[in-house]
């Protein structure tokens, strides 16, 4: 068996500053390889036999699926075999997942407020069936944003993406969750994420939060790891830089009144955090996305 390549999404025209890219592909065979990025992948029509991570499959018009970093897959016996692929790095979706390695990891962080729901059944690697077009046609909205590039198309990626992500968790995970979407919003996790959506500039947010709702902080710490897997804090800190984001590229304000505007008084700590998690300063962050 031959070693398997790497492709890398970078390597390929202007995919390293656009984070995306979809294409409509008449596709033959493919020897084993491997992504350093997210691929979905949607037959449009023939057949294939697609091997990934070990096990293979008849692949045919309607199947999709989503490879995971890493994950090794091939296409033999192609015939009249076409599809959607739409290439991405995570950090389309939300700037504070740079470093993302895992679809599990990406729905957790980005989708938290459900991710609880379906935890234990990951949509990675594995293959689904379109059964009413739903997704097909959310990925050819996403490639009709990839072809025209229109003003805002950025903002379209990174809402289809989320858009299809949560289709193939409603489509394929709801039978063996009941109330998917209801439950999580009154559940005192969910009342905790809102809370800190709306109040993340405050301090001590989960000593309010308890104290409000007449919680233990011990308690309230335990149940928000438990059902995300990610302690509040760590979330906490994805919300304040997101918003950190999102004033460097599109406002005028200086770094120090962004840091105060996320709830950092502290700029030596708020540069700390930001650098850890992006790999650069704010005002490298901020010349770098002009």
């Amino acid at each position: 068996m031959k070693e398997k390549s790497i492709i890398r999404l970078g390597q390929a025209e202007q995919w390293e500053k656009d984070k995306v890219a979809v294409f409509l592909e008449s596709q033959g065979d493919v020897e084993t390889h491997a992504h350093s990025f997210f691929e979905l992948a949607y037959i449009t029509g023939g057949t294939a036999i697609h091997t990934l991570n070990g096990v293979t499959e008849n692949a045919k018009e309607g199947d999709y699926f989503l490879v995971d970093y890493g994950g090794v897959h091939s296409y033999t016996c192609s015939r009249n075999f076409t599809l959607i692929n739409c290439l991405f790095y995570p950090e389309i979706i939300d700037e504070t997942l740079i470093g993302c390695r895992s679809a599990e990891n990406l729905l957790q962080i980005c989708l938290i407020r459900y991710y609880r729901q379906y935890r234990g059944q990951s949509i990675a690697n594995r293959t689904f069936h379109d059964s009413d077009g739903t997704i097909k046609n959310l990925l050819m909205e996403l490639h009709r944003e990839f072809r025209e590039k229109k003003m805002g198309y950025e903002e379209m990626f990174r809402c289809k993406l989320l858009e299809i992500l949560i289709q193939i968790m409603r489509n394929n995970f709801t039978e063996n969750c009941v109330d998917f979407f209801q439950n999580t919003d009154k559940s005192v996790v969910g009342e905790l994420i809102a809370y800190i959506n709306k109040h993340y500039k405050g301090k001590a947010l989960l000593n309010r939060f308890c104290r409000e709702h007449h919680y233990s902080v011990p308690y309230i710490s335990r149940v928000f790891r438990q059902e995300t897997g990610t302690p509040a804090s760590e979330y906490l800190r994805r919300i304040r830089m997101q918003k950190a984001c999102e004033l460097l590229t599109g406002s005028d304000l200086q770094v120090q009144e962004i840091a105060r505007s996320c709830g950092y008084e502290d700029m030596a700590h708020f540069r700390k955090v930001f650098s850890e998690m992006f790999h650069m300063s704010p005002r490298e962050y901020k010349k770098y996305k002009k």
